[in-house]
């Protein structure tokens, strides 16, 4: 089971990245890719031979894409990173993202709460902005199937099981 994941409002994305100059955007290919499939009806996974979970991961990287050219046109330099987990690093996870901090004033994360409080934890001295583009809302069960060209995986509609938060304590 994962956590469930949503993407907040535009606007209120968008009014993080207010005074932004330099934003590193940190992705990550597990929940927060599968969560993209299903919210957004992408392709979940690059089913090439060869392919490690960050390069396969088309949802995550699609929204990454759409967010760079938004934070491009808008005049910001934009760099990314993506960490498997980063709920859970390893300190060579944590070297290459204070790699490419290099002069970052605003860090955006595209992950659940659990990356996004992982990454501000590990980053107590960095004065910039964090900029949340996710919330985390439940957990999920999800079937994944080809999808319509047979390159890639996605998230089977019918039969995935999102398990809001809220429901939770409802019994």
């Amino acid at each position: 089971m994962g956590l469930f994941s949503e993407m907040l409002d535009e606007k209120r994305i968008k009014d993080g990245f207010k005074d932004s100059g330099h934003v590193l955007m940190i992705t990550c290919p597990g929940c927060a890719c599968e969560s993209l499939s299903y919210t957004e009806g992408l392709p979940c996974r690059a089913l090439e031979s060869g392919k490690d979970m960050e390069e396969s991961a088309v949802a995550v990287q699609r929204v990454r894409d759409q967010w760079d050219r938004v934070l491009k046109e808008d005049g910001k330099k934009v760099t990314h990173i993506s960490v498997a987990f980063p709920c859970e690093m390893f300190d060579t996870e944590r070297e290459r993202i204070l790699e490419k901090l290099q002069d970052a004033d605003t860090i955006a994360l595209l992950c659940c709460s659990s990356g996004y409080v992982a990454v501000k934890d590990m980053l107590p001295d960095f004065l910039g902005r964090f900029v949340p583009m996710m919330k985390t809302t439940g957990t999920f069960v999800f079937k994944l199937v080809l999808d319509e060209s047979g390159k890639n995986s996605k998230v089977e509609q019918e039969t995935a099981r999102v398990i809001k938060f809220s429901k939770v304590n409802q019994g």
